[in-house]
This record gives structure tokens, C-alpha cells and sequence, in this order.
């Protein structure tokens, strides 16, 4: 795993907006609602991500289908299926 990389998208997840996960789920011609783009930040804010951490991924994406909705933890499993060539 390329470690620069892996801050890079830590450092972006961390700090990711509502607006800005919606202006990535419209680049890659995925629905989201404002609302369901806000809760999505709620649940990231209450922790610091490490997307090399599996487990932590795995938990967060539990949480978004059983505090959010199915589809949503789907939506943000593709977004960061983007970006885990990268890593």
C-alpha cells in the first residue's frame, strides 16, 4: 500500500463537505440527496478514517446501512472503491 497515497485519501476523507460528496457522486453518475450526503458526514466526523484500516471501513460502512440506508453504504463503498487503486 502506497503510504503517501493512503494520507492523501485519509487527509480528503477527514476533511470532506456535503458539498463536496455530492459534487463526487455526481462525477461519478451516483444519486445522493443533500440530506443523505449530510448524514454520511455526520457518521465520518465521529471518527478519524483510516481507509488502510479495514476493519474501520468495514464498521463505518455498518453503520451507514443501519443509520442511514442500504443504498447509501453502497454509494460510499463505490466512491471509495475509486480511489483504493491508489492505495
Amino acid at each position: 500500500m502506497n503510504a503517501f497515497m493512503q494520507q492523501i485519501v485519509n487527509n480528503k476523507v477527514n476533511s470532506l463537505t456535503t458539498k463536496e460528496l455530492l459534487d463526487l457522486a455526481t462525477q461519478y453518475n451516483i444519486q445522493l440527496s443533500t440530506q443523505q450526503a449530510q448524514q454520511v458526514i455526520a457518521i465520518l466526523r465521529t471518527e478519524q478514517i483510516d481507509v488502510g484500516n479495514q476493519a474501520q471501513v468495514e464498521r463505518i460502512i455498518h453503520r451507514l446501512q443501519t443509520e442511514v440506508d442500504e443504498y447509501v453504504s453502497s454509494v460510499i463503498q463505490q466512491l471509495l472503491q475509486q480511489f483504493s487503486q491508489y492505495l
